[in-house]
């Protein structure tokens, strides 16, 4: 295949993205910006912040929802949280239902996943899925009266006194009259159409049932015996935005006339069908997510349940993840909403906070510190112990600096925050205490004084009325005017009065931030603290155009793709083309040279596409068009992002009425849905320019191509020349390929290449034109980020830039069978990962690059739990998995006494009943997602410390019985209340999940197991798959699959820590996981591992006369490692010892710690030395998010490690070390004297000085290795741009060869200078090496390093990674 790949790549492995990313840190090299800010996060802990974030009764999760005849309500909670009784009037919780407002049951009554409800004549019949029974509930005396086992229960709905219960076992159901209370005996054979199905319903007649599955509505008929027809519908009507309708009722006298809610629409229909029921029309309300909803702007969150009230003429939903029940009248306008999440303000702080410390794109530029405050501080006077895991002083349970702002400031965070519970007072000195003790502290300040570039903030968020103000004031204005440090605050929860508030405006003025900022939900806090960080980052930058990506072509072209960074706007890219001789010479003044920006189309004449739900793409490729944006504001919100509000005629804030005058803006955000829509295809619609026209092209509209690699892709010609039939040669010689590549001879060559303007591009390599671009629909989730109010100023709009497209590309050619095809046929495969814009891939069929074709999307959405699919259909599917950290507030006395609370419930006492408002005992129940866990799955946090006196359990009677429990070695206490007592805290205890726990990952449907994915900064490698493992003969039946690191796992324990294989040719489940195969996070090393480079994979086609097929996979992490893993058919290792599949070890570990920094961000090189003919892997190590840094301790290697069973593969491994000891430091070695000896040593190292790291992968050419270094500016000014080294050693030996490259700058330099700044990969065309640099050559073209490569023998596989060869 003509795939010419493109190189020069700088891997900026900042640690820049994650999901619901508002902004991106630059470059490292570029200036100031490798210099974090310090940002001390100043949470609230006093009592108030343990009430929930909804006044009433609060729910868990409601799946279903009935109504009596008194219009009051019930809701049918998750897992055994019970069925909660709501007074419609007054939407406060009736405590005379069950047990304080709520029924639970026990044995055959017991409410355990209660799918579906109705109440029918006094009686509340309940499905209960999991404990396989329908029981009744008699209303009049609470008592459960009558049960029956039906499995699976699914649907149960009552016309005429007949109860039809369908269940999703075939064979199961029941049928029965409720007035004579007989069962009538009935045929229970289903039709799909009903057994896969939610939620069905009768007709007002009760003469049809109904139910809705994968789009479509189905019909059947109920006879006179009061028996429905399940094995074959009547008819059925397609809707295809209607994936999955869990929920269904009727309305109470009208047959044509049904309600449905449409789970990943967040929305709830009102389906009208016409006469002959074939047809429907259709009306909707909804949308997602979060907030409260009102009359002109409904929020739902993935709705369940629908159940009709047919004496007050009203309808009520279920709300799942927003855990309320909304009502609306029968034409679907808005009542009211009762409850909503039974989280409290402190849990959602937590989360807000976690979101904060896991976002990539926020960490690499801030270290972050955490301190709690309530009341009764004494501010901050020393640490004691390890700057992560140690203790200030003073610190108690009131007030206390938790966490110093550092690199793993943000790690340690995440680790401990879920048990800091609520309690104390709120009193502002107290953080303004700590802060400025802290900050200005001799000897633990994080604040550097020879760093002019550096900022400092506090970050105070509060949700009550405080006194000591002026005092804080006071603290703060110093801050400010002697030490520049700022203050932000967060008025949180909707608490506080409107002199509160403005206190909180006047603190945030004497801080120098203006305005204080105000964040009643959850949500809201992580955007609003997103939004404050982001803009933390963007104050600190100065920046110019880097080349960040660059390849040369053999035909003669040096393609690179340059940016701008502009503030507060979208980054400006181009590709650009040069002319380049066959001796390395470059031609600017060419004519065919060419930059993509001077060829893109117009706005409104780009083709823009995406597998958008509802509509058709193939008609046009251009379905990304805002007469879709009701569609396309489904991808929108897929992952809980939502598009705010940005111009408006006369909504708040007063700033979105700049252009009110400008047609087509309105209230509400429908208009900025659209804007969004048109903003991605280049149109002004957040009004850069100032002028409010707001449909003109923006003068840059192509966005930054940052980390993505770019591919050209033009005849097919991967080799069929073979010389045994364990290469991907033979199989295509024996199937066809060279026929199927004549026929594509003349196919036009493409670039592809992605970008962060959230697209993949297909640019004419031949005049730079834009062919067409792709959203990846998981992409579209996170452009809603790109809205931020805060920036539509006077005189100038703005808009947040985020991470896109940022991964590279990866193509292969491959025999199967499409789900557009009848039989296996060639195809060209395109596979996106999408870098640093989040854990997630898609996959096209380029094989006509004028007609592309979407195969399926995955991500991994770790903040909401779930791993999402989207299939060449269409189709989308979430699967869920459970959450990792628990607080003591999720604990189900903890849930209950809160609610006792907020229903004026039981008394102020604390015991151990759950009967009052405040749970004290050693013994808790789990949770529903920590039901039979073991004790060895778990990690307890007590007041900071690991806590292992405790045990597991389950309780043996009571209502509680069957269920699991934790008991801890003393008592604990929470409270329900605000005790409004220093005195009385709840404990601070945090529950955590460990990694690799039974209990993790998906459940369901574990083809589809991404929840350790992380994002997926590596470029995958596709090969040929021995499908039965060890003892593989036949390669006919090999399966094609992709291979890559597990991803960069941010702040995030067990996420990315693995080697991920995706089977790429399965039709049941694409895009289905064939195995993640885990990497050991070392519990005694305090650096977070995850795998953000690309894999070293040798094949047969590549390391020509191995005897295996598959291929020998060997990939870095971050705590230093190189692990070998074993995907071959070999069945033993050489020596008789039988191995497997997927088997793995560990080939060598650098010793990396945070304090030495060895960091394996970058991909490995790997080569054949000559003399040894031993494989060698080429690795260098570097703090890429602190590039800058000159912390003592720092000390990076230049490595070559040779492996010493190669071509083998050894599962039992000799028990010697496999570190440093065993390799021979050539680090003053000019002469070869210290080559190591294999039989004896690993390989070799060289020790970097003067705080050096390796900025990208190695390359290899000609017998030596290249290293790209990076030295942090040593003059008393650390914001001064550092040097760029060209490090060459010999590639078996180690000796240090950088001489040959030219003249040192200085006798002391250990390598050849370059410039200053950061430099890319190297790569090499016609003797010369390449390589970009983010700051400033010493050559005539400031942008590009070229020197004369030196001599040596070597065979390298480097090319053939990405080649089908």
């Amino acid at each position: 295949m003509k795939v010419k790949i493109f190189c020069f790549k700088i891997i900026f492995a900042l640690i820049l993205f994650s999901q619901n990313v508002f902004a991106k840190n630059l470059p490292p090299g570029s200036g100031i910006s490798d210099v974090p800010a310090n940002v001390l996060i100043l949470l609230d802990k006093s009592g108030s912040m343990g009430a929930r974030m909804v006044s009433g009764s609060g729910f868990m999760y409601p799946l279903s929802v009935a109504v009596d005849a008194n219009g009051d309500v019930y809701g049918g909670q998750y897992w055994t949280y019970g069925i909660k009784k709501l007074t419609y009037a007054t939407s406060a919780n009736d405590a005379a239902f069950g047990a304080s407002g709520t029924y639970r049951g026990s044995g055959n009554c017991r409410s355990y996943y209660p799918y579906v409800m109705q109440e029918h004549n006094g009686f509340l019949y309940v499905g209960s899925y999991y404990s396989h029974r329908v029981f009744r509930i008699n209303l009049t005396t609470g008592a459960c009266d009558w049960n029956h086992r039906v499995n699976y229960p699914r649907h149960l709905s009552i016309k005429n006194n007949i109860m039809n219960v369908f269940s999703y076992s075939n064979g199961q159901g029941l049928t029965r009259n409720v007035s004579t209370n007989k069962n009538i005996g009935c045929s229970y054979n289903y039709s799909s159409g009903i057994r896969y199905t939610l939620g069905g319903t009768l007709d007002a007649s009760g003469n049809n049932f109904y139910s809705h599955y994968n789009r479509y509505l189905y019909r059947f008929t109920r006879n006179s015996k009061g028996c429905v027809n399940v094995g074959s519908y009547i008819s059925r009507i397609y809707r295809s935005q209607w994936r999955y309708g869990y929920g269904l009722a009727s309305h109470p006298t009208d047959d044509s006339i049904l309600y449905g809610t449409s789970y990943y629409e967040h929305g709830l229909y009102k389906v009208t069908l016409n006469a002959a029921k074939s047809g429907a029309t259709y009306s909707k309300v909804g949308r997602c997510c979060s907030g409260q909803s009102t009359a002109s702007n409904v929020r739902m969150r993935y709705p369940r349940g629908v159940a009709v009230d047919s004496t007050n003429n009203r309808v009520f939903v279920a709300d799942y993840y927003k855990s309320s029940l909304q009502a609306f009248d029968l034409n679907l306008g808005f009542l009211k909403e009762f409850g909503g999440s039974s989280g409290t303000r402190m849990t959602g702080a937590h989360e807000a906070i976690k979101a904060i410390v896991t976002d990539s794109s926020l960490t690499a530029g801030v270290n972050f510190g955490f301190a709690y405050w309530s009341s009764g501080s004494a501010g901050f006077s020393n640490w004691i112990g390890n700057i992560t895991t140690g203790r200030a002083t003073p610190c108690n349970s009131r007030a206390c600096l938790k966490v110093r702002a550092h690199k793993q400031g943000a790690s340690r965070i995440n680790q401990i925050i879920s048990s800091v519970s609520p309690g104390g007072g709120t009193r502002a000195d107290d953080w303004a205490r700590i802060g400025q003790q802290y900050y200005l502290h001799g000897t633990y300040s994080p604040i550097d004084k020879n760093l002019s570039c550096q900022n400092s903030y506090l970050l105070v968020i509060g949700d009550g009325d405080w006194w000591g103000h002026n005092s804080a004031q006071s603290i703060v204005t110093k801050l400010l005017n002697q030490h520049k440090i700022k203050t932000f605050t967060v008025a949180y929860g909707g608490g506080l009065s409107s002199n509160g508030v403005n206190n909180f405006r006047k603190m945030a003025q004497a801080g120098g931030t203006n305005d204080v900022i105000i964040a009643n939900t959850t949500a809201s806090l992580k955007s609003q603290l997103k939004a404050a960080i982001s803009q933390i980052i963007a104050s600190k930058l100065s920046f110019t155009a880097p080349a960040i990506t660059a390849t040369i072509e053999k035909g003669g072209s040096l393609f690179q793709a340059q940016f701008d960074y502009v503030q507060n706007k979208e980054w400006q890219g181009t590709l650009t083309r040069t002319a380049i001789n066959s001796s390395g010479v470059i031609d600017t003044n060419d004519k065919s040279n060419w930059s993509a920006i001077d060829q893109l189309p117009s706005p409104d004449n780009r083709k823009i596409w995406s597998e958008i739900p509802g509509t058709d793409y193939k008609s046009n490729y251009n379905n990304f068009v805002d007469t879709n944006w009701s569609e396309i504001n489904t991808l929108f919100q897929q992952t809980n992002n939502e598009v705010s509000g940005y111009h408006s005629v006369s909504d708040n804030p007063v700033n979105s009425q700049r252009c009110k005058n400008t047609s087509g803006v309105s209230n509400g955000t429908d208009d900025d849905i659209k804007g969004l829509i048109n903003f991605v295809r280049g149109k002004d619609y957040f009004d850069y320019d100032g002028d409010c026209n707001l449909t003109e092209t923006r003068p840059n509209p192509l966005g930054d191509i940052y980390h993505s690699e770019m591919v050209v892709l033009g005849a097919p010609s991967a080799e069929t020349a073979f010389v045994g039939t364990n290469q991907e040669a033979y199989f295509r010689s024996i199937n066809g390929y060279d026929a199927w590549a004549a026929s594509k001879a003349n196919r036009k060559e493409i670039i592809y290449v992605g970008a962060n303007d959230g697209m993949l591009h297909a640019f004419n390599s031949k005049t730079g034109k834009e062919e067409w671009a792709f959203v990846p629909p998981f992409v579209a989730s996170s452009m809603p980020n790109m809205v931020n109010v805060n920036l539509n100023r006077a005189g100038v709009g703005g808009s947040n830039a985020i991470y896109g497209v940022d991964g590279s590309p990866v193509v292969h050619d491959m025999y199967f069978k499409s789900p557009y095809d009848n039989a296996k046929q060639w195809h060209t495969i395109l596979m996106v990962p999408y870098g640093r814009g989040g854990p997630g891939f898609s996959v096209l069929d380029v094989t006509d690059p004028a007609k592309p074709l979407h195969l399926y999307s995955v991500y991994n959405d770790h903040i909401q739990h779930k791993v999402h699919v989207i299939d060449h259909n269409g189709s989308l599917n979430d699967y869920d998995y459970i959450a990792t950290s628990y607080p003591l507030s999720t604990l189900v006395e903890s849930v209950e006494v809160t609610d006792n609370a907020q229903n004026s419930v039981g008394s102020e006492t604390c015991d151990a009943t759950a009967g009052n408002r405040c749970f004290k005992s050693n013994t808790w129940t789990l949770p529903a997602a920590l039901q039979n866990v073991s004790a060895s799955d778990l990690t307890v946090i007590f007041n900071d410390k690991n806590y292992t006196n405790f045990s597991i359990g389950k309780h043996t009677s009571g209502s509680r019985n069957g269920q699991s429990y934790i008991r801890f070695g003393q008592t604990m206490t929470y409270y329900g209340y605000d005790p409004n007592n220093d005195a009385l805290n709840s404990s601070n205890i945090g529950i955590y999940l460990k990694p690799g726990s039974a209990l993790t990952g998906v459940q369901t449907q574990p083809e589809y197991d991404y929840s350790a994915l992380g994002e997926t900064w590596a470029a995958p490698r596709i090969l040929r798959l021995p499908n039965l493992g060890a003892g593989d003969t036949n390669p006919n039946d090999d399966i094609y699959v992709a291979v890559m690191g597990g991803g960069f796992g941010a702040q995030h324990s067990g996420f990315g820590s693995n080697l991920t294989v995706i089977n790429l040719e399965d039709t049941q489940f694409p895009g289905k996981v064939e195995k993640v195969i885990p990497i050991d996070d070392v519990t005694t090393n305090d650096i977070v591992n995850s795998t953000p480079g690309t894999p070293v994979v040798i094949t047969p086609d590549t390391a020509r006369g191995v005897n295996f097929r598959g291929a020998l996979v060997y990939l870095s992490d971050l705590e230093g490692k190189i692990t070998k893993f074993n995907l071959t058919n070999m069945s033993d290792d050489g020596k008789g010892n039988a191995i497997a599949m997927y088997d793995s070890h560990l080939l060598f570990s650098a010793g990396s710690n945070s304090v030495n920094g060895r960091y394996m961000y970058h991909s490995m090189d790997a080569t054949v030395g000559q003399t040894t003919n031993s494989l060698w892997l080429y690795a260098g190590t570097g703090d890429y998010e602190r590039i800058g840094s000159t912390s003592a301790g720092t000390q990076n290697l230049m490595l070559g490690i040779a492996d010493p069973e190669y071509p083998n593969f050894s599962r039992q491994q000799k028990k010697t070390l496999k570190d440093l000891t065993r390799c021979k430091n050539t680090t003053n070695d000019t002469s070869g004297a210290q080559c190591p000896n294999l039989t004896k040593d690993l390989g070799w190292y060289i020790t970097l000085p003067n705080f050096q790291k390796v900025t990208a992968e190695p390359s290899v050419s000609s017998g030596l290795a290249y290293f790209p270094i990076y030295q942090p500016s040593s003059s008393v000014n650390k914001c001064s741009l550092g040097d760029a080294f060209i490090c060459a050693a010999d590639d078996e030996c180690g000796t240090n060869f950088s001489s040959r490259l030219g003249k040192k700058r200085a006798t002391s330099d250990q390598c050849f200078y370059v410039g200053q700044g950061v430099l890319s990969r190297i790569v090499f065309f016609a003797g010369k090496l390449f390589a970009n640099i983010a700051g400033q050559s010493t050559q005539n073209k400031k942008d590009l390093v070229t020197l004369d490569a030196a001599a040596g023998e070597v065979s390298t596989y480097r090319s053939s990674w990405r080649h089908n060869f």
